[in-house]
């Protein structure tokens, strides 16, 4: 053959075999896949055999092309021949030796169904057209290219008719086939897994998923595709996903199903907020959105769940609304009302909003000591800050303090240590008038509402007890005065035992008074001082009394000031009634005073002319009076008894008397008729008198009343005396015994009268009260006994009884009070 012929053969069979190669790898497909134009060669050179196959399919009744690349044009190719299966016979031939190409198909009907078709142009997109493809139209053809100066080519079509599947068929993960167009329900969050089966067809089509124009999932040439979306979301509810089954050159068979899915509520809002006065109904609605199916909706006030039957639910799509009528109270304010929305199919998963409840209600105020933290640990010079709290809806917008009853407002003080500071109060530098009770009232736009009281007791030092701060006492040079101090303190569990000290503040020292000389009793001392004789009885001292407990000393004394004693003053306004004669008693001049009555009787004696008239130096007239036949007296009120007198007329004089003499002038009533003690019961005889002499009568008509007196008792004399006689026993009978410790007993005598005077003992010690300044000359004195020459204020009279051991009387109590408070020309300089 030679070297030259074995070089051509060689290269033959090189090119066949990259040929066959390239055929395998690009089998032709009637729209998708490439045509032998690929793989065109452009040499002149023969071929001796090409083994490549090509794959084409062909749908029942549509057209197929099987390709034959001429691979030159076809001036160089001679002739093109078709052959089917193993047949040596053509099914179809075309001639291009002897001009225009020459067509030559077999006959019968598969001849009438094919052509050749060939673009001069594009050799290689030569192709033998069959219309019409039957199922027995399938096998493997060979297409035979001769050329006029090249070696003959040989190309190979595999011919497959197509048979389409069976109808697809959905699954889901559980194995159970959706036989409808609505897959599921699924649960929200759910992975979905779906397959697709299609049974049969030939070749095996491609299966493939779609949501939409987006192809999910794909399985070529397979019978089962399956799509597996993780974690579904809710906006996969209602989607549409569709299964296609694509035979090669079928339509596809395409199967829809519609997911559906249980949603979790996807958002939930509670509404009707807002102020609302308590004692009324509120409603208020919860809505949510996005569940399926509807949720359940309950309700709570602070994790406490409501009943049910106050709520009404309404359903409009995926909106539902839960509407709660309810009426709201005071201890609702501030709480919180939810609404908790849960769907049945996610057990694990509610969606819960909330409001806090504002309701209106006036304040109810409370007040509290925050400074210190323990009311009984107060103490003077501490201070004090008390709170007053409110609960009120809206916030109080302004607060009152009250000391004691409501009646007594606090209001800012600095100079008294006293601030209100919004809702505080602050007490600074604590004394013992701080112990009290104390309220407050808190205010708002809905009312106001008052505490309930809050006690503060200050332990405090002791103090002089009211209306004992200075006291004024009579005395006289040479004898012993008496006085009694009375404090208050806090109890001695409290602040220790109560202890007293004494001390004289004479003109020119401060003594301190023996122990011996004072008594104590509890929260009273008792002092007995003798006066020495100065040498003037203008200033006889003072008396300070100090007392102290385990607080602290007392800071101002309790004063006596010992005055010299003045003499009384006399009764006034005297008057008879029920057989007892009453006046009011006048001042006693500083000593204790006792009364006294004397009862002269009037006698029937003529005028004479030209006689003067005598009046005594009482100014009483002694013209036809007889001596005092009648005394009595009183150690504590002018009040005498009138029932032992005999009838007659008399003339009644009433005295006070202390140790400093008896009044000047007496209260003196003239002339008072008694026949019987039952004159003193009748109300035309009572008479009051002031001390004046009285007017002698004129001659006139004493004789005129004479002569009647004289005609009368000589037609009456005999009635009279009987009728005056029974009387008198009758009374004497039925007298009552009188009280002997009210009145001394009366004395019927004749003899000197007691205008002249006697000594009587005092039983009753007046004081007078003094509120001495700071820094005064007697309160400067304090333990030291240093003085000043401050003055001091006297501020009230209190005149109080004591006990007197010399004398045999029981103390009585007589109480005088002057005001004097803020008179500052009411002072005494002490010198």
């Amino acid at each position: 053959m030679g070297i030259y012929n074995f070089g051509i053969y060689s290269g033959l069979v090189w090119w066949e075999a990259l040929a066959v190669a390239s055929y395998h790898r690009t089998p032709y497909r009637t729209d998708k896949d490439v045509t032998l134009s690929d793989l065109r060669f452009r040499y002149d050179i023969a071929w001796k055999s090409i083994r490549g196959i090509i794959q084409v399919w062909s749908a029942p009744g549509a057209e197929t092309r099987l390709p034959c690349d001429l691979a030159a044009s076809v001036h160089e190719v001679a002739m093109t021949m078709w052959f089917k299966d193993g047949d040596r016979m053509p099914i179809y031939t075309v001639d291009f030796r002897n001009g225009p190409p020459v067509h030559w198909a077999i006959a019968g009907e598969f001849g009438t169904r094919t052509h050749f078709v060939l673009n001069e142009s594009d050799p290689s997109s030569a192709h033998l057209a069959v219309d019409k493809v039957a199922r027995y139209d399938e096998g493997i053809y060979r297409c035979r290219v001769d050329y006029i100066d090249s070696p003959t080519r040989n190309y190979r079509v595999n011919l497959t008719v197509i048979v389409p599947p069976d109808s697809p068929r959905i699954y889901d993960s559980e194995g159970r086939e959706i036989l409808g167009s609505i897959a599921g329900p699924f649960r929200e969050g759910q992975d979905l897994l779906l397959s697709c089966q299609a049974s049969g067809g030939k070749p095996a089509p491609d299966v493939s998923w779609h949501r939409g124009e987006e192809r999910l999932a794909i399985t070529k040439a397979g019978s089962v595709c399956q799509i597996h979306l993780p974690a579904l979301s809710r906006e996969m509810a209602g989607t549409r996903l569709q299964c296609r089954v694509e035979p090669p050159l079928l339509q596809p068979q395409i199967r829809d199903v519609t997911l559906r899915l249980y949603l979790k509520p996807q958002f939930i809002r509670v509404t009707g907020g807002g102020p609302t006065r308590s004692g009324h109904e509120r409603s208020f609605v919860c809505t949510t959105r996005g569940s399926k199916p509807a949720p359940n909706i309950d309700w709570f006030i602070n994790s406490q769940r409501m009943d049910s039957s106050m709520t009404q639910v309404e359903v409009d799509g995926e909106v539902t609304r839960s509407v709660l009528t309810w009426r709201v109270r005071r201890e609702d304010s501030g709480r919180q009302l939810a609404c908790r929305v849960s769907n049945p199919w996610f057990p694990a998963y509610t969606l819960e909003d909330s409001l806090t409840l504002e309701v209106l209600y006036p304040p109810a105020a409370q007040i509290s000591l925050i400074e210190p933290k323990e009311p009984r640990l107060l103490r003077e010079d501490e201070n004090a800050e008390l709170l007053c709290s409110a609960d009120a809806s809206p916030p109080s917008y302004n607060f009152t303090f009250y000391r004691g009853t409501e009646n007594h407002l606090i209001r800012d003080d600095p100079v008294g240590g006293i601030a209100v500071e919004g809702n505080k109060l602050v007490l600074r530098g604590l004394r013992r008038h701080h112990s009290s009770r104390y309220r407050c009232r808190a205010w708002n736009s809905e009312g106001s509402g008052l505490s309930e009281p809050l006690t503060l007791n200050i332990l405090s030092r002791p103090e002089c007890s009211a209306g004992s701060v200075v006291q004024q006492i009579a005395g006289a040079p040479g004898r012993e005065v008496r006085a009694r101090c009375s404090v208050s303190a806090p109890s001695s569990r409290d602040a220790g035992p109560l202890r007293f000290y004494w001390t004289y503040n004479g003109t020119k020292d401060v003594l301190p008074i023996p122990p011996s000389n004072v008594t104590i009793m509890g929260a009273t001392s008792s002092v007995i001082h003798g006066l020495s004789s100065p040498d003037g009885d203008d200033d006889l001292g003072w008396l300070a009394c100090w007392a102290s407990n385990d607080i602290g000393n007392q800071r101002e004394p309790c004063l006596f000031r010992i005055m010299p004693a003045a003499l009384p003053e006399p009764p006034s306004n005297c008057e008879i009634e029920d057989e007892f004669l009453r006046c009011d008693p006048g001042h006693d001049g500083g000593l204790p005073q006792r009364f006294i009555l004397e009862a002269l009787e009037v006698r029937q004696q003529e005028p004479v002319l030209g006689d003067e008239s005598t009046m005594n130096d009482q100014g009483i007239s002694g013209r036809g009076l007889s001596e005092a036949i009648y005394r009595a007296s009183n150690d504590v009120i002018p009040q005498f008894p009138l029932d032992a007198l005999s009838p007659g007329r008399y003339t009644f004089l009433v005295y006070s008397e202390t140790p400093r003499g008896r009044s000047q002038h007496p209260a003196a009533l003239h002339s008072i008729p008694i026949r019987t003690s039952d004159d003193l019961d009748v109300p035309g005889s009572l008479q009051t008198m002031t001390p004046m002499p009285p007017q002698p009568p004129s001659s006139d008509n004493g004789v005129a009343l004479l002569v009647g007196a004289s005609l009368s008792l000589v037609l009456l004399t005999i009635l009279t005396t009987l009728c005056v006689t029974l009387v008198v026993a009758c009374k004497k009978r039925q007298r009552p015994q009188r009280d002997p410790e009210q009145n001394t007993i009366l004395r019927r005598s004749v003899g000197v009268s007691m205008y002249s005077g006697s000594s009587i003992s005092p039983s009753i010690v007046p004081t007078v009260v003094v509120r001495g300044h700071r820094g005064s000359r007697v309160l400067a004195a304090r333990w030291s006994g240093v003085l000043d020459d401050t003055p001091l204020a006297v501020l009230a009279l209190d005149t109080r009884p004591h006990a007197d051991t010399d004398s045999g009387h029981s103390d009585g109590e007589l109480i005088q009070e002057t005001d004097l408070t803020g008179h500052d020309d009411m002072e005494t300089q002490t010198e």
